[in-house]
Parts: structure tokens; sequence; C-alpha cells
């Protein structure tokens, strides 16, 4: 290993040293666990599965540009003549098309794990002749040993891309398992006639993947993508703005961010991001916010639950009044429709005199105090 590995895989140990050895990577598919298996027992004494995951890793031999296309042109051959004999047996297409293309604009990407999964059905199950099925499993063994020759000396490339993009919110190792995931769909989806190197293409999707992870776990009240990638944008300009010395005015964010003055105004008056009472404020996790919220802003429940009460009971005993004292009474402190009436307003609406309305509620306050005796 080059020293520039090791001094990479050295600081990522300290990055993850925090998080349980027995955490395992997830992944969706079962090449990457095998990687790490096979990682974990030559590991040396002591090292972390990450440790382990990671120096297996810098051992596996990247392709080189003319293998990379050869591969890609080989795993896509495959994939036709297994999904053409899977016709022949009445599978439809769109029993094998990845979830979500037709909404990206995408055509002809097929998932990989259902068309593994319907061949091995129609093998188990299927009746079929044993020279399609001698054809099928051969297509299928080579087509996996492909895939996966592809996905793992691809995986390099997804911790160069999660490197960028750590966040304490998310560990590490989540990242990645994100990433591995943008990688499989991106061999799902390329097509070696366009032109360029499939790595090239697999870091749209791996960082995609990566983004959407960070957004689904940045804040408890989610907002929409175009909203959160705009405030990004709009946090980046006020920190170059302040950078620079110069004021951070709205119309200088709008012109260092590219936005409309506008759209800047009204995201700026979203609230900010929640976070939870119950986060712990110190390593040892021994206090935690709630310990230094002020009084006055904790929510006091006993408080809440007398307040409750004592509006229930008012509503009782004002439900005990006459009907013209009960009127009175809502309209003069607006228990019906939030809106407190003058006795002037209250006569005219019940055809009494001003003076005859205040007789109404005197009367009504002189009974609902003999009541609360």
């Amino acid at each position: 290993m080059y020293s520039r590995d090791e001094a990479w895989l050295k600081d990522t140990d300290e990055l993850v040293s925090g998080s349980q050895p027995e955490k395992a990577m997830a992944s969706s598919e079962p090449e990457t666990e095998q990687v790490k298996q096979q990682a974990e027992p030559s590991g040396e004494s002591g090292s972390t599965p990450m440790q382990s995951y990671l120096k297996h890793l810098y051992r596996l031999d990247l392709l080189t540009p003319e293998e990379e296309h050869t591969t890609t042109c080989l795993l896509r051959e495959l994939e036709d003549k297994i999904i053409a004999l899977l016709q022949k047996r009445g599978v439809e297409l769109v029993d094998l098309r990845s979830e979500g293309v037709e909404q990206r604009g995408s055509t002809g990407a097929y998932d990989h794990g259902l068309i593994i999964a319907k061949a091995e059905t129609l093998m188990e199950k299927g009746k079929i002749s044993q020279r399609d099925r001698t054809a099928l499993r051969s297509l299928l063994r080579r087509f996996q040993e492909q895939r996966k020759k592809l996905i793992q000396c691809n995986l390099r490339l997804v911790i160069a891309i999660a490197k960028r993009f750590r966040n304490p919110a998310v560990p590490f190792i989540d990242l990645i398992q994100e990433g591995n995931v943008g990688l499989m769909k991106a061999i799902e989806r390329f097509k070696p006639q366009m032109g360029y190197r499939f790595s090239t293409y697999a870091y749209w999707w791996i960082q995609q993947e990566i983004q959407l992870a960070l957004r689904r776990n940045d804040d408890i009240v989610r907002q929409p993508a175009n909203v959160q990638d705009d405030l990004r944008a709009i946090y980046r300009a006020i920190s170059e703005l302040r950078s620079r010395g110069s004021a951070a005015s709205d119309e200088h964010i709008a012109t260092q961010a590219g936005l409309d003055l506008e759209r800047v105004q009204s995201l700026l008056k979203l609230p900010g991001p929640t976070g939870s009472l119950d986060d712990p404020v110190a390593e040892d996790q021994s206090s935690t916010k709630l310990d230094y919220a002020p009084a006055d802003e904790i929510y006091n429940t006993d408080e809440l639950v007398t307040n409750q009460e004592l509006a229930e009971r008012l509503r009782e005993a004002v439900e005990r009044l006459p009907p013209r004292q009960r009127t009175v009474l809502n309209l003069r402190y607006g228990l019906i429709s939030d809106r407190d009436c003058s006795f002037r307003v209250i006569g005219e609406q019940l055809g009494l005199s001003q003076e005859r309305a205040r007789q109404l509620h005197s009367d009504a306050i002189r009974q609902l105090r003999r009541q609360w005796r």
C-alpha cells in the first residue's frame, strides 16, 4: 500500500473510532458483504472492521479504461441475453424495470436484482428444457461475475466521494452504504455506447444518493429538496460575503447566490433547523439541552392540564345559564367566534338597548359566581 493510502486510512480510523465495532456496513447487495467478510479475517489484530474493509479495498486492482469498457460491454450483452431468455418464458419487461425509471425519463434500465431473482426462480420452478436451463445458468454465472467485478473495482470511488460529504449527523459508514447503492444504480443504467468512462457516469449517481441521505437526516422537519439546495446556496453566499468583509444584505446575497431577491427573502423567513431537547451537549452524554433551557420556556404539563380543566368547568357553567344571558357572555368574551363585542353591538344583534345588554351581563356574572361557590 502506498503511504498516501496509509495516511488516509489512519485519518478515516480516527473519524470512525467512536462507532460500534460490531456495526457492519449495510449494503443491499451481497458483493459488498462478501468483500467485508473476506477483509475482516485478514486484518491485523486490534483493527476495526472498517479498517479491514478499507485496507482490502486498497489492495484491489483498478480497471484500466480498456478493461472497464470491455467489462461494461460484456455485462450489457449478458443482460440482454438473459432478458431475451426470460421473455421467451413469459416474463414481462415491466416486471424487470428499475423503480422510478419512468419518472426520471430513463429508458432501457432494468433492475439487476429482479433479473437475477427471476432467472433463479425460472431455473428452480419453471418448466424449461435442459438446454435452456444450462444456457441460463451459464449466462447468469458470467453476469454476476462481471457485475461483481465492476462493483468491487469502483468501491474506492464511492469512498473518495463520501469523504467530501462528511457530516456529524450521518455516520461515515452510512454515507458509504448510500454511495454503494448509487454505484449499483449506475451499473444498471450505464450504456457503453455513451462514449465516456463508467466512473464518470457513476460519479453523479453516487453523489446523488449520498446527498439524498444527508437531506433525509438533515433535520427533524423535512423540507423539499429544492428548498434545501437554495438554502445551502444562501448560507454559502453569506459566508463568502462575510469573509470578504462585505455586508450580507438581501440584495448582495441574491447576487452572490444567483437567486431572485424575492426567493431569498422568503427563504430567510423560514424557521431555523429544529432539534431535540434530549440531544446531549457533552461527550459523556451526562447533560442534555433540556437541562440548560430557561424555566419559562419549558412546557409545563401540570399547568396545561389545570387550564384545560378550568376551561371545561367554565364551559359547563355557562351552559347552565338562561339562553339570553348565555348569548350575551358568548358575544362579550368571544367564546364562540373568538371576537369580543361591545354592549352596543350585543344590543344591536339581540334587539336590545345597550343598558339592557349590560344588565344581562351583570346577571350572568352574578349567577356564575354563585355556581362557582
